[in-house]
């Protein structure tokens, strides 16, 4: 059976921490048969989320990991990762983005679990909410019933999503084969930010990629409703695509994240 380690960063700006309080809280209430792995920079600021499941929550120092891997970082500096293109990110949403964290996830998180239980890796982002149950359960299963691929993909083609990049598989829903060629491609090309070198990697014949239809697993930007129908997004819309991911993004994200906790959230946990 696939065994999936679900990662995440948590780093820089007060605001990844802010979201991570009510992002990964729902990623573990709802995910129940999932291992979270959370790389941080302030492991102070996001142990409480341990409470939500003791042997299920591992909090990964990431500063310290950077040690004995500046041959790969320089490089991916090199290869674009600059003080630019971080003020660059900065701008469109509104709070300080580190790059070079999210660029350096995928090989240090392919390192880090080299040796453990894993056979796929899930990169998801913190700008987001999980509602509706175990949806991890669910990809475990298309793993199982589409097994072989190097990295999977979320298609991006329901009407209610973003249509950028005409359509094409966000990166928020990352999942790859550990093991595979996916990491080590990566690196070799690497082309300055973490969603576009992933983008350009597809079709290229690099590996063997399977773009998953279910729109649930990586629901894009739902709040953004001018998109294509101009139809708002309520509670009974995000129902239909249950149990799902939902990827806000951008300057609104936080306040967004707060609305899909009243309408899905556990009150139970939210002093945890």
């Amino acid at each position: 059976m696939s065994e999936i380690a679900t990662v995440v960063s948590v780093m820089g700006d007060d605001t990844y921490f802010k979201m991570a309080s009510v992002s990964l809280r729902s990623f573990l209430r709802n995910n129940i048969s999932a291992d979270l792995f959370i790389f941080t920079d302030s492991i102070g600021k996001v142990s409480k989320l341990r409470s939500f499941g003791l042997d299920r929550v591992h909090i990964i120092d990431m500063p310290e990991r950077f040690k004995g891997y500046e041959s790969m970082i320089k490089d991916l500096v090199n290869k674009g990762v600059s003080e630019e293109v971080m003020k660059k990110h900065a701008e469109g949403f509104g709070y300080f983005h580190n790059q070079i964290f999210v660029s350096s996830l995928v090989p240090i998180a392919e390192d880090f679990l080299k040796d453990k239980k894993y056979s796929h890796i899930l990169k998801i982002d913190v700008d987001s909410y999980f509602a509706g149950g175990d949806m991890i359960a669910l990809v475990r299963e298309e793993i199982q019933r589409e097994p072989g691929f190097d990295l999977y993909l979320v298609a991006r083609q329901h009407d209610l999503m973003s249509p950028y990049g005409g359509g094409a598989p966000g990166t928020g829903f990352t999942l790859w084969r550990k093991g595979s060629v996916f990491a080590t491609r990566y690196l070799e090309r690497f082309e300055g930010n973490f969603q576009n070198t992933v983008l350009k990697m597809r079709g290229k014949g690099f590996m063997h990629i399977k773009i998953l239809e279910r729109p649930g697993y990586h629901f894009v930007y739902p709040f953004k409703k001018a998109w294509e129908t101009n139809r708002e997004f309520t509670k009974e819309i995000a129902s239909e695509f249950l149990p799902a991911y939902f990827h806000l993004s951008g300057r609104d994200a936080l306040e967004n994240m707060k609305k899909m906790e009243e309408w899905f959230g556990d009150k139970q946990d939210e002093t945890a």
